[in-house]
């Protein structure tokens, strides 16, 4: 988390498969004190479902 503390101050989103694994991770930079964090809704997997298809789903 120590890389991320020069990035305090930017949005930082979070994003893994499915969404699940990148909500936890946001919820913990937020109890650290990260204050404009937040998770990719469903993930990348929703994302080339709904936003764009060339991503390639896995």
């Amino acid at each position: 988390m120590l890389a991320l503390r020069e990035h305090e101050d930017a949005c930082i989103v979070v994003y893994c498969h499915h969404g699940v694994r990148s909500l936890e991770v946001t919820l913990a930079l937020r109890r650290a004190g990260f204050d404009d964090v937040r998770s990719l809704a469903g993930g990348i997997d929703a994302w080339s479902r709904m936003i764009d298809a060339a991503v390639p789903r896995y």
